[in-house]
């Protein structure tokens, strides 16, 4: 760590490539550093950002993502490289570690777009093969929610270290989610067993957060899920079949070419959408995960 461990630094290209292409394995963070958006601070090496940072670039276009991201940051993050080359150096107060793979928020059955091992710093890397199987879901150039959710399922599936509930479970409550979407997502968290009483929306997202960490189906879920509330509101959004749909170019933007969609500041990005997007998520992963471990 260097002595100002909080102060902006000055790159060169190769030191920005080193950490958008090998350590910040988030298309947000790397859209976010590779444009300049957000501030690196200490070093390419063990490069930091401010959680007032992130915190300000999600809640731009008024909504307030950017408090979910702060969650994560200051949750998944908050071991910077330290001994050994090992994640165990706590980071100063304010800041998180652009340190992605290795993390607590990196975890088996990841996409594969971006990291390589995930028990690996500095692993990252652009996968076009791992892209393409996401990508060739295109309906129209447009992927819908659900086939998003099986490919979560299927990278989970062909990682066997990969830590994923009961999936009996799951096929028990896939029975009647689409009757509790329609009465809301706190009903159908409560259903999870994630929910006693009277909860609020803050309630659930600590819950969820919290199972980002301890379930690798949640993990992927809530990954994908800030993607889709990312671009939720973003003009000419669509919808497959009554999901929600990201577009191919918005994904090609942010993991191939690093830069955040063009008008991104203009339209909001909330908490909420992530709920309900990561909850979608999860159980069309679910049931697809089940089906598939059924068949092995």
């Amino acid at each position: 760590m260097t002595e100002t461990p909080d102060k902006p630094v000055e790159f060169s290209g190769k030191e920005k490539e080193l950490v958008v292409e090998s350590k910040a394995t988030c298309p947000f963070i790397a859209s976010a550093v590779s444009q300049g958006k957000l501030p690196v601070r200490n070093s390419a090496n063990n490069p930091l950002a401010g959680i007032a940072d992130v915190r300000r670039l999600g809640n731009t276009g008024g909504g307030d993502l950017g408090d979910l991201l702060e969650v994560f940051a200051s949750g998944n993050h908050a071991f910077m490289m330290g001994d050994a080359g090992k994640l165990n150096q706590p980071v100063p107060s304010g800041l998180f570690s652009l340190e992605f793979p290795g993390s607590q928020g990196s975890h088996p059955g990841h996409s594969g777009i971006l990291q390589g091992d995930p028990e690996t710093p500095g692993s990252g890397r652009f996968s076009e093969s791992d892209f393409a199987k996401l990508t060739n879901r295109a309906q129209d150039g447009w992927i819908k929610r659900s086939d998003v959710g099986r490919f979560i399922a299927e990278n989970l599936i062909k990682d066997p270290k990969s830590k994923v509930a009961d999936p009996n479970t799951f096929e028990l409550l896939a029975k009647d989610v689409e009757q509790l979407f329609e009465k809301g997502v706190l009903a159908l968290l409560r259903k999870l067993g994630l929910l006693r009483r009277g909860p609020t929306h803050r309630e659930v997202e600590n819950k969820l957060t919290k199972l980002t960490g301890e379930d690798n189906l949640v993990g992927s879920a809530g990954e994908f899920g800030l993607l889709f509330a990312f671009l939720s509101n973003r003009p000419g959004a669509r919808e497959i079949d009554g999901e929600p749909a990201v577009a191919v170019p918005d994904l090609k933007t942010m993991f191939v070419d690093k830069r955040l969609p063009d008008g991104w500041e203009t339209w909001k990005k909330t908490r909420i959408d992530w709920v309900r997007n990561t909850t979608g998520l999860i159980f069309s992963a679910a049931r697809e995960y089940h089906t598939l471990k059924r068949a092995h």
